[in-house]
């Protein structure tokens, strides 16, 4: 195994320094629309984010907002129903977007997706209660089917012959490696999404990939969980998070991952924590 971590930590280039054409999905609330406003920050002239969200107005009011903190960043709004996107039709809207925009690909040095876009499940139940099959396979479609058939479109533009780097980021969680009771679609969804990016990894070793576990996020999935899980101690746990003060900011956990980002030494298809960086984005010892 060691000559297999060895090919997964291969050099890499600076994030922050090459013009990129970076697709974040679930960009209209959270933790998405604020990860959109920091990259287009930390960006270089003419690289371009394109935004996917169902929420067409909270999308345009991100992309005024990154339009009016840095013009020299085009930035596109695309509302769609990720669990409806098949492959013609994610093709024909990245096509799209080129022709529109007049330019193609190989205009870019690096190519970043990032699969933040998720949902939480039915929580109100045990693993055992959970006999919903249209409702399950709504679930199982929105947060793995569509991330594979968009990851696949995307790269399918993108490949290692025309940029030079290229990373898949998947929005992860705790939960991918702990199970948490009434929650078990929840980790379910997030423990195969890891699996799949691990084993990208492998297959891919021009990919440069990650899954980013963001910390307990002060958002309104968080207000979900403290109303919503069954289980009276988890949820206690999570009233106490929010009465407490601890849980995080979407700031304070970007920062760490614009600095993980930024020192791309990561071994690639790793699992990382917010609470296995320091506050400079560098790996803890574990």
């Amino acid at each position: 195994m060691e000559g297999v971590t060895a090919g997964r930590r291969q050099a890499s280039l600076s994030v922050w320094k090459l013009r990129t054409f970076c697709l974040i999905t679930g960009a209209s609330r959270g933790f998405g629309q604020q990860m959109a406003k920091r990259f287009a920050a930390k960006l270089p002239a003419s690289s371009f984010l394109l935004l996917a969200a169902r929420d067409s107005a909270s999308l345009s009011a991100t992309v005024a907002a990154i339009t009016a903190a840095n013009n020299e960043i085009r930035t596109k709004s695309w509302v769609t129903d990720l669990s409806a996107l098949d492959e013609t039709s994610v093709s024909s809207y990245l096509g799209k977007i080129f022709e529109d925009n007049s330019f193609s690909p190989s205009d870019f040095d690096q190519a970043i997706v990032v699969h933040n876009a998720a949902s939480l499940g039915d929580v109100s139940c045990f693993a055992c209660q959970q006999s919903d099959g249209t409702a399950l396979d709504a679930y199982w479609k929105l947060n793995l089917t569509s991330v594979l058939v968009l990851n696949s479109s995307f790269w399918k533009y993108f490949t290692s012959e025309i940029v030079i780097q290229r990373f898949t980021i998947n929005i992860s969680s705790i939960c991918a490696k702990e199970p948490l009771k009434s929650w078990a679609i929840y980790c379910a969804g997030k423990a195969a999404r890891d699996m799949l990016f691990s084993t990208m990894a492998l297959e891919e070793p021009s990919l440069r990939v990650l899954s980013y576990a963001p910390g307990p996020l002060d958002t309104k999935m968080q207000v979900e969980a403290r109303t919503l899980t069954a289980d009276t101690e988890l949820r206690n746990m999570f009233h106490d998070l929010h009465a407490e003060g601890r849980l995080l900011s979407c700031d304070q956990s970007l920062d760490r991952l614009i600095g993980l980002l930024e020192k791309n030494t990561f071994d690639s298809g790793s699992h990382i924590d917010y609470y296995n960086l320091t506050d400079e984005g560098d790996l803890l010892s574990i």
